[in-house]
């Protein structure tokens, strides 16, 4: 059983990638190191455990910091987008999840572009954005769940901006994947919401 601090992590990339998204689709812009830990873990998709896939909380820390508003009900307007796309992000998961194709597919097309990712000297390059937002359209897009990005058209229709906002979305349903793996199910947000606050807070004290 993996423990609390493993949930919280894959939680937190969730909220990370809902988070960033959301910046770009409503701003144009966001803080692209931010995406780097995000896209490492999709792309490590063999890792023997959770510090290989995370290994830096600090990295997560807008997550981190985002999932605790979403736990304590304390988020300000401007974050209850960026947390409605978090919650999202685990429904498409759990689509994602009852098709084992897909999950064949997905799997497939991460491992080619795992295996080329060294010629890359920026994990957060947009050519990255590009290859990992296509593979997202092609396998993710497809399901009947959708998730609406709301912002200003003129960065919506930027399709740097979408690329990376497709790409936001595939890394964050890996960290909603990984959470349900470590036994996170969505009910826990309603009934264990004070643990998971707990390790979430006590995360952020480091």
């Amino acid at each position: 059983m993996a423990s609390d601090r493993e949930q919280i992590m894959a939680l937190a990339a969730v909220f990370q990638s809902a988070l960033l998204a959301d910046q770009l689709a409503t701003t144009g812009q966001c803080n692209r190191r931010n995406m780097a830990p995000l896209f490492g873990a999709v792309l490590k998709l063999d890792a023997s455990d959770y510090q290989s896939i995370y290994p830096n909380p600090s990295e997560l820390r807008p997550g981190l910091t985002l999932l605790r508003s979403a736990l304590s009900g304390k988020q300000q307007a401007g974050e209850l987008r960026a947390v409605g796309h978090g919650l999202a992000l685990i429904q498409l998961s759990a689509a994602l999840r009852r098709d084992n194709a897909l999950i064949n597919i997905l799997r497939n097309r991460l491992e080619a572009l795992a295996a080329v990712s060294a010629q890359f000297d920026d994990i957060a390059d947009i050519e990255v954005c590009r290859r990992l937002g296509g593979i997202y359209l092609d396998t993710l897009s497809t399901l009947k769940f959708r998730i609406r990005v709301h912002g200003e058209p003129q960065h919506l229709q930027n399709e740097d901006n979408a690329a990376t906002i497709r790409a936001l979305f595939l890394a964050g349903v890996r960290g909603a994947f990984l959470w349900h793996q470590a036994g996170g199910r969505r009910w826990h947000l309603l009934f264990r919401r004070q643990r998971l606050l707990t390790a979430c807070q006590g995360m952020l004290a480091l």
